[in-house]
């Protein structure tokens, strides 16, 4: 069962499907906390959220001309 459960979440971190990090954040530290996941589990699983939900920043030149583009 146990198995199961870290490959369904890995899916659906892999194919986000939750809205932002904070979402699957909580939802990991409740299989954690009821002990429906282990500690190393818990680890590659945060790992991953890192991974996938971590945006990536853009230069100060580039917003800027993304702004500017859209306001015309």
């Amino acid at each position: 069962m146990n198995e199961l459960l870290v490959k369904l979440l890995e899916n659906l971190i892999a194919k986000k499907y939750y809205t932002n990090k904070e979402e699957i954040e909580n939802k990991l530290n409740v299989f954690y906390a009821m002990s429906k996941i282990s500690d190393e589990e818990y680890s590659n699983l945060t790992l991953k959220v890192e991974e996938v939900y971590t945006v990536e920043e853009q230069p100060a030149e580039a917003v800027e001309k993304t702004v500017e583009s859209e306001a015309e």
